[in-house]
């Protein structure tokens, strides 16, 4: 959708056109430094509280319309925090426990050369097909091993963005993977 002057305005999660909220940038710079210290007593990994303090102002930026009226919103911040807290543990432990299991598989189930290089080749035209954002953060992390955080810098994007894409590129390669095993 084009605004008047030319400018693009895209559409967030939550229905608003690309602009803040009333008041919401201001909530933002009061209440991000507050959720992070509450955050520094759970947890100590940089890029998870980075993350966590990211998915949280998310929400409340969702939720805007109840939140900017509760007085305070500290009860309700650490609540999700403490919740988004919990979904970005077990979402990289979920990867680690992935990554770890493909790694150790991947030799033993696939001695010979050939067949490994055929594989990745199966798996790099599979990656081709993705969007350009998902083979980027793809490659990032999967080639690269960088943290979300850095991959987030890197593309210019917020660390849940990221994730946003390697979970989309993720079932999009089982899909097209699987597909290719079966046909």
């Amino acid at each position: 959708m084009n605004e008047p002057g030319g400018r693009r305005a895209e559409l967030d999660g939550s229905g608003h056109r690309g602009e803040e909220p009333a008041g919401f940038e201001e909530f933002f710079r009061h209440y991000a430094p507050v959720v992070r210290r509450y955050l520094l007593w759970r947890e100590a990994e940089t890029a998870v509280l980075d993350d966590t303090v990211q998915l949280t102002m998310m929400s409340a930026y969702r939720y805007w319309e109840r939140v900017q009226y509760m007085d305070p919103p500290t009860g309700w911040l650490f609540k999700v925090a403490g919740q988004r807290l919990q979904d970005v543990r077990q979402s990289d432990q979920r990867q680690r426990m992935v990554q770890d299991a493909v790694r150790k598989a991947a030799p033993a189930a696939c001695p010979d050369p050939m067949v490994v290089s055929d594989q990745r080749l199966d798996v790099l035209a599979a990656v081709r097909k993705l969007p350009p954002r998902q083979q980027e953060a793809l490659a990032l992390r999967e080639q690269f091993g960088l943290r979300y955080k850095d991959i987030a810098e890197v593309m210019g994007v917020a660390p849940a963005t990221v994730r946003a894409h390697i979970h989309q590129a993720h079932q999009t390669l089982r899909m097209l993977l699987g597909e290719g095993e079966q046909g």
